[in-house]
């Protein structure tokens, strides 16, 4: 009975509250507030940035892109943070490097193909692991802003797997005993190149897990196909220097478009209440 009671007594007070809204309604049509446009909310912010102490206003300054020495900065913490299973799979793709340099059948150097975008596809994890786990939104109320974190874990697992390429080339030419093959240096980081700007478009589109899982079994497919035909081998080994640099400089293109695109998209301004998609799947 008490439980009834209070429901009527709340159902009452609902009605009157809404009868008074009905009387007072056509008054408030004519007190419409428009909400300001975003030259006006840049232009009031501007005005503001004048009364406020110097540090501040520096700040706010800066606030659309950290300089890139400061980007910088966050680089080595997030190497501290990164999964310790990472780097510990990055050093058994070496090892494997120098197994493929003392029992691989066919020419080292070309084996080494299948290991070469492997650290880069596997860090795609690291760089979205925000967005797939769902943090997203709370990275964005952080100081360093969820755009500067992606970015910085890219530099990270790009810089890697250029100096994993080099370290790779030493464990083949040490396994195979032979001597280090520039030729093969400038095949690897064509391959890197091209590897990440695809893999990261795909990691664009869908989540990270499943872009590595479509990435690498797509790869290890073509890969099998080339090295499992001598006439594939022949014709990768006998691209001329002009060739492998066109292909670099498309690889370097798509890359940076999808870094650009990845900025734009994963960018702190929906802190003004825009919407702001972190769900693919």
């Amino acid at each position: 009975m008490k439980r009834t009671g209070s429901q009527d007594k709340r159902k009452h007070i609902a009605e009157l509250e809404m009868e008074e809204y009905t009387e007072i309604a056509p008054y408030l049509d004519d007190y419409v507030v428009e909400f300001p446009s975003e030259i006006e909310i840049d232009q009031t912010i501007r005005a503001l940035e004048a009364h406020m102490p110097g540090q501040m206003s520096d700040h706010l300054q800066q606030s659309p892109g950290r300089s890139l020495k400061e980007l910088f900065q966050l680089v080595w913490g997030e190497v501290m943070i990164f999964h310790k299973s990472y780097w510990l799979v990055c050093a058994l793709l070496l090892l494997c490097g120098f197994w493929l340099g003392t029992r691989s059948t066919i020419n080292p150097y070309m084996s080494g193909l299948v290991l070469v975008p492997v650290p880069f596809v596997l860090g795609l994890l690291e760089v979205f692991k925000g967005r797939d786990l769902g943090l997203m939104e709370i990275e964005l109320t952080c100081k360093i802003t969820a755009q500067q974190l992606m970015l910085t874990r890219l530099i990270v697992v790009l810089a890697a797997n250029m100096a994993f390429v080099v370290l790779l080339m030493l464990a083949v030419s040490g396994g195979a005993g032979g001597s280090i093959s520039w030729g093969a240096i400038g095949l690897w980081y064509t391959q890197l190149i091209i590897a990440a700007g695809a893999s990261l478009w795909l990691a664009m589109r869908v989540r990270g897990g499943t872009a590595v899982s479509i990435f690498l079994v797509v790869w290890f497919g073509l890969l099998w196909l080339v090295l499992s035909n001598p006439q594939f081998i022949t014709l990768v080994q006998s691209i001329q220097t002009p060739v492998l640099i066109a292909l670099a400089l498309c690889g370097v293109i798509l890359l940076i478009s999808q870094i650009g695109q990845m900025t734009r998209k994963y960018t702190s301004q929906t802190e003004r209440g825009y919407s702001f998609d972190i769900d693919h799947g």
